[in-house]
Formats: C-alpha cells, structure tokens, sequence
C-alpha cells in the first residue's frame, strides 16, 4: 500500500510539473487549429458549380457576379489535369467542352498578362496548352490556344466550355461580348521557348549542329479557310524574335479572325541561297501535310513577312530564276561542270527557282536585297572565319569552284573563294545575291526599312542595312521608320503591317490573283520619314489609343551583331 501510495504522489507531482507545458502546447497546436477552424475553406467543386449556375440563372442581373463564379472555377481548373477535371465535372451532370484541335489537352491557366475584357465581356480569358510530341508541324513546347472560359446550359443541362475562335456568346439569352486576352497564348509560348530563342548565335557559327531541322511551325491550330502568315526570321535570330509582333498582330479583331501565323525556323549560318531552298523545301512539305487533296483556301493564298535575311530568301518565293541566277555564277549549263555530280545537283537546286503561286503578298522587312557593307568589314571577316558549315557547303561547293575556275564568270570567279557562310554571302559583291535582287518580283510586295538618323533617305541606314539595299522599285509601299536593324519591333512598323494585311483581306475579296502582267504600284512608293517614339494619330485633339500595342512599345532597341533580329 505505501509503495502504492508514494507512486501516485510521483504522479501528482509529475503532472504539476508538466502542466504549464501542456497549456503551451494547447495555445501552439490547438490553438492554432482553431485558428484555422475559424478561416472559410476554399468551396468545394461542388459548390463553385451550384455558384456559378445560380449566378448564370440571375443573368442579366450581374455579369460581374458571374464572371467571378465562373473564374472560381477556372482556379480549380488549373490545379488539375484537365482530364481530371472533365471527370469530377461529369461526377456533378456537368459537361466539359474545349477546343477541338485534334492533339491532347496538357493544362489551362488563367494568364497573367493584363486582359483587354471590359466589365461588360463575358467570361475568363484562359490559354489551353496542348501536347505536341505526335504533331511534329507545331511547336515542340506545344501549342497554345487563347480561349474563353463559361458557363452555361443547353437544352437545361449544365456546361463548363473553353470556347475558342469566337467572339459572341448567348448566356440566358442574352448576348455578350466574350471576354479575351489574344496575347496569353503567345506569353505562354515565348516563356517555354527560352532556349530556342538563345539559340539564334549557335545556329549562325554552327549550323550543322542544331538539333532542329528547317521547317515551318505552325502557331495556331490549323485552319482551311485562313490565310497564312509566314514568317521568316533573318541571320543570328529564331522565330521566337517575332513575339511582340506576333501579339500585336493577334490583338487586331480583322487580323485574328482571317489570319493564321506560321513562322519557319532554320539555322541561319549557311548560304543565303541554300536556305531559301530549304525555305521553299519546307513549304512544300508542309502544304502537302496539310492539304494533301489540295482542297483548302488557306494553301492557295499565303502572305509573307520577311526580316532581313528572311526577306532575301522569301525573294525567291515570288520570283522565277530561269537562267539569271546560275549565269550570275557559271558561264556554263551544270552538265558541263567538272567534280561531285551530288554538289552539282545540289547547286542546281539551289540557283534553279520558280516562283511559288500561293505566294500573293511579300512584306520585305530591313532586307538585305543587294548586301551589306557589313559583310566585308572585319565584323564580317570575323563572323564567316568562325562559321562551320555541313561537309557538303564546307568543301563541296569550294571543291567545284576550284576545279572549275575558266566556267564561272569573272565576278564570281574572284568572289566565291573560300568558306561560304551566310555572313560571306550576303556580301554586295555576291554575284548571286545581286542577280536575286534583280529578278521581278511577281506579287503585290512592300517594304519597311529602318533609318538611325535623321537625314536623306538615299543616305540612310539602320546600322546595317543601308537604305540602297533595302529599297527595291516597284513597291506597292515603303514606309521608312526611325529604327534600327530590329524594326519588326517598332510601333509605326508594326502599324504598317496591320495595314498591310488588312488591305491583302480588302484585294482578297475582289481578286482571285494574279497575273504578274497586272501588277502595279497602288500606293506611293515612300512615305515621310516617321519617328521611332510613338506618334499615335490625333482626332478631335486627343490620342487615338491602341492598348493591345502598349507592349511593343517596351521592347529594347538593343544593338544586335551583324545581322542579329
């Protein structure tokens, strides 16, 4: 019994002494789960969906209430696999609908990107990413679908949709204007692309070692009755240079709703000639891919933009060479050449071009069309020194040079010695270049040409295009903007596209194109010089605002080496 007795008086006085602890882990561990008691848990799906659909039964009372039920159940949306979240939806006898564009839906976010809705659109403005692995014509980091988020009812039962392409909807009846944000896509895109856009540098000094091969991407989901823009990115650059432009061209309603952007990619270090044949290879392929039975609008009306080396390579889209190009470089037809009968085939493809007739509008932007002094400066020398080219342009092409020196012409003869790379290439003494921008071009085409410094246009240049390079006659317009090398990013030239392709969609309406004996100059071939700062145009004495273009005015106007973006 005393034994008993002393062991419960330890006991007493062990809980005594732990007392004061045991109320501090109360006020730490208990407490704070009150605390978190008292915090209102995020609403289940369940509830969002009962949220929404009331809030879409008292429509039009508030859109804004519905807008936010409806962006509640975005966020659930966006923590799961869209998978997942069709299921639980069905769970609950609502459907889930999303853009049909034949590939695996990945993820949907909300962008962060400021939206352009106003407080009267209705819906969230979301971007769908969808799995490209086994759709090798978009990009690699996939592709990226501007939608709207909505809810609704059909035939009484309950909807969660992505809708895509529109911009109307009916929501109790009444019709709204859809909310939309047409830069997220695009945001998306350029963010998952860090790498190729670093490696502009690389594919110029070696272009046989990138992992990617020239083709053309496709930025939006296909489709038959749009008309593409391609677009060709110039030496030392990606496509992925193009990504304001490409967010200011999508923000305008007429330019989103007819046009579908493509852009081709190449390693920019091999002969300017020798990427146009890859330029026009990759065409082909890709308009047989799309449209194998040729049925489609879309591949029998293509306009293109190209940036400097990409306007000289798209030159022989809507150009035929016949004997002009070859006879700039041999006095000879290719049968009577001595060496490798592969590298003289391979040359014949390259000089030999006609000109595409899907091709109905070229946009030249900064180009090169006769050189730049560049190239033979010591930047130059440089460049074209540490450029590695495929066996075939490293030897191939200087071995036939060699052992057929009396069969070229004697510009060509004392030109093409050595390696030749792109940089070497787009030398004004460059027979083949010359005889390029020589040939007429067979479609309604424009020019915008960046000028430093004030002054002469004549005397004019962008810091590495002069402006006698860049000008070609005949154009249907030259604008001329204060800008350097880079104009793609100036606010007067990306203007001047949207123009541009509004007027091909006003002609495309009343012309099936194109005989090239009919073609003329409808413009003034230049325009005053504008200034690079932002000079929007002025009605009734105020500014005439273009929100969807405040980004392109905070790009930095780096300088860029040789030939950069």
């Amino acid at each position: 019994m005393e034994a008993s007795r002393q062991k419960s008086q330890q006991a007493s006085h062990f809980l005594i002494r732990i007392a004061p602890f045991g109320f501090a882990a109360f006020l730490l561990f208990g407490g704070a789960a009150c605390a978190t008691c008292s915090e209102p848990s995020p609403p289940s799906l369940s509830a969002q969906v009962r949220n929404a659909d009331a809030a879409y039964q008292s429509l039009p009372a508030s859109l804004a209430a519905y807008n936010l039920t409806v962006r509640e159940l975005c966020g659930a949306m966006e923590v799961q696999k869209p998978s997942q979240f069709a299921s639980n939806l069905k769970k609950l006898g609502v459907s889930f609908d999303s853009p049909k564009v034949g590939l695996p839906l990945r993820h949907v976010e909300v962008p962060t990107s400021p939206s352009m809705a106003s407080a009267a659109d209705a819906g969230i403005p979301v971007v769908a990413g969808y799995d490209t692995r086994e759709a090798p014509l978009y990009p690699p980091e996939g592709l990226f679908v501007d939608a709207t988020a909505i809810y609704d009812r059909v035939a009484g039962r309950p909807r969660f949709s992505l809708r895509y392409g529109a911009s109307k909807v009916t929501l109790n009846g009444r019709t709204y204007k859809l909310a939309a944000d047409p830069t997220g896509a695009g945001d998306h895109l350029k963010l998952r692309a860090k790498r190729l856009a670093k490696s502009g540098f690389a594919g110029m000094i070696r272009p046989s070692s990138m992992p990617r091969k020239p083709q053309i991407y496709l930025l939006d989901p296909y489709d038959p009755n749009k008309t593409p823009l391609l677009m060709v990115h110039g030496l030392q650059s990606t496509p992925v240079a193009f990504a304001a432009l490409v967010n200011a061209l999508r923000s305008d309603p007429v330019i989103r709703a007819k046009y579908q952007t493509w852009q081709f990619y190449y390693a920019s270090g091999t002969p300017v000639l020798a990427n146009a044949a890859e330029l026009r290879d990759s065409l082909a392929e890709t308009l047989h891919a799309l449209d194998p039975k040729d049925h489609d609008a879309a591949t029998k009306r293509i306009v293109v933009l190209g940036h400097s080396m990409g306007g000289v390579i798209s030159h022989t889209l809507v150009s035929s060479s016949q004997d002009r190009v070859w006879g700039s470089v041999f006095r000879v037809p290719p049968a009577q050449l001595r060496g490798d009968p592969e590298a003289i085939r391979q040359l014949v493809h390259i000089l030999y071009f006609r000109r595409n007739p899907r091709i109905v509008r070229v946009i030249f932007m900064a180009a090169p069309h006769r050189g730049s002094p560049m190239a033979e400066s010591l930047v130059g020398f440089i460049g074209n020194s540490f450029t590695r080219l495929p066996p075939m342009l490293e030897r191939g092409f200087s071995q036939l040079a060699r052992v057929n020196p009396a069969a070229m012409t004697p510009g060509a003869a004392a030109f093409y010695k050595g390696r030749f790379s792109a940089v070497r290439t787009l030398s004004p003494k460059s027979t083949a270049l010359i005889a390029v921008s020589e040939l007429p071009i067979e479609v309604p085409f424009h020019s915008v040409i960046g000028q430093q410094h004030p002054g002469p246009k004549e005397r004019g240049s962008d810091g590495v295009v002069p402006y006698w390079s860049s000008h070609l006659d005949g154009a249907q317009s030259e604008v001329i903007v204060r800008s350097g090398h880079g104009v793609f990013s100036n606010l007067d030239a990306v203007l001047e596209t949207i123009r541009i392709l509004h007027l091909e969609q006003r002609f495309s309406k009343t012309s099936t194109w194109r005989s090239s004996s009919s073609h003329r100059p409808i413009f003034s071939t230049a325009s005053p010089l504008q200034s690079h700062s932002r000079q929007p145009s002025r009605r009734g004495g105020k500014l005439s605002a273009r929100p969807e273009l405040d980004h392109v005015e905070r790009l930095n106007q780096e300088p860029l080496a040789y030939f950069a973006r």
